[in-house]
């Protein structure tokens, strides 16, 4: 399959209504509707845990956005956000091969669509293939069309690159789990509200945080009372909290702010939230048992090296999600990201593997006067004495042995 997937807002209409027909508009809409029906909570609540939900599957919020435009009559011209356009590439590439594909691949890729875990890969693998598109390859959907058990066949007419895709959440390994503690978040924001001063409040929870709403609640109504008698910790099942006092007052307005009001709360093991309105909610929440992180990411590049052929060249390609830049930092330390990756070119059974790099959504360094680009930030690390041999430039970035790359794969 050959492609070049440039998208432009004229284009954007057909290519939705492509998609919609191929994939079923009704199905779409009841996806969107029982998306919007789950708990939400009053204001202040910024219903943190919603927005969580919705962001798993990009593609549910731009197809609601995209048919709530047409339903009101208005065109996507200055309406078409970035996110938004880089969701019609996306469709592009899936409605090519709706059409190309054989009937019995159809039914495949609709079920990875509709389903939130696996939209996420799917779309990283779009994002892999897209980039070789641009550079005139040959791109063959393998994984997809039962044609092999790894995701991307690249070729350029002289040399094939075999590739496996992984997406990792920042999740993965850890006890406190973003959608458990941004239902936490969003319980006591709607409890706690309206807040008469600001206060932090960080929890420190035993093992693994559950999604129990009724024990949210309960946390509350404790915070409450604590507050009332003006005392700083409680303790409710298994979670314990610290209450701390910050600048009456205090309204956070831009990140930066948001930083300065966490920087004496921060744990490089917690999860952490702000909510600001006539007064500050800082919540921050970490576990007694030790995360887990990379090892949970070897695990599964493990698991994908054994999924490629072992005839070719080949390359693990790793999405890991939600990560802050300062964590990033950390993860491709020596003692990180190298020292595990490391481990998987050390093991001979595992010399097919050419190259692992990694992907984030690091903040991207902005080139001037550049508002579209989707480049994503990425972490090379290249086998020194491979089994089979490929050329740098294949891959259309500098790829070094061991860097960091800004580059187009894991972006368009």
């Amino acid at each position: 399959m050959k492609l070049l997937p440039d998208i432009f807002d004229k284009d954007a209409r057909k290519e939705f209504r492509r998609f919609l027909k191929s994939t079923g508009e009704t199905s779409w809409q009841q996806k969107i509707a029982k998306l919007n029906a789950l708990p939400f909570f009053p204001p202040p609540s910024p219903n943190a845990y919603l927005n969580y939900l919705a962001s798993r599957n990009p593609l549910t919020r731009h197809i609601e956005t995209y048919l709530t435009l047409e339903a009101e009559g208005k065109t996507l011209r200055r309406r078409a956000t970035p996110e938004f356009m880089k969701t019609c590439g996306y469709l592009k590439v899936i409605n090519a091969l709706f059409h190309q594909s054989e009937s019995s691949v159809i039914p495949k890729l609709k079920s990875i669509l509709f389903d939130d875990d696996t939209a996420r890969t799917f779309l990283f693998e779009l994002d892999i293939a897209i980039h070789f598109f641009h550079r005139g390859y040959e791109v063959k959907f393998i994984d997809l069309q039962d044609l092999g058990t790894f995701d991307l066949l690249v070729s350029n007419g002289q040399e094939e690159l075999e590739i496996e895709c992984k997406t990792k959440s920042a999740d993965a390994g850890r006890k406190i789990t973003r959608g458990n503690f941004y239902l936490l978040c969003d319980v006591l924001t709607a409890e706690l509200a309206p807040l008469a001063e600001s206060f932090a409040v960080l929890f420190k929870c035993d093992g693994r945080l559950s999604g129990n709403q009724e024990l949210f609640h309960a946390v509350a109504a404790e915070i409450r009372k604590c507050r009332d008698a003006q005392i700083d910790n409680g303790q409710v099942d298994t979670l314990c909290f610290e209450i701390r006092n910050l600048s009456s007052g205090l309204q956070i307005r831009t990140d930066e702010e948001a930083r300065a009001a966490l920087a004496p709360h921060w744990s490089p093991a917690g999860h952490y939230f702000v909510t600001s309105n006539r007064e500050t909610l800082v919540v921050g929440c970490e576990s007694t048992d030790r995360d887990q992180v990379l090892k949970a990411i070897y695990e599964d590049l493990k698991r994908g090296a054994g999924q490629l052929s072992k005839t070719r060249p080949s390359m693990l390609a790793c999405q890991i999600e939600e990560l802050e830049d300062d964590i990033w930092d950390k993860l491709k330390g020596k003692s990180g990201l190298a020292q595990w990756t490391g481990r998987l070119f050390q093991n001979p059974d595992r010399n097919h593997l050419n190259v692992v790099v990694y992907s984030s959504d690091k903040t991207p360094p902005k080139k001037e006067g550049d508002t579209t680009s989707f480049s994503a930030t990425n972490l090379w690390f290249g086998n020194k004495s491979p089994k089979f041999s490929i050329s740098k430039s294949f891959f259309g970035v500098a790829a070094s042995d061991h860097g960091e790359q800004p580059s187009n794969i894991g972006g368009m």
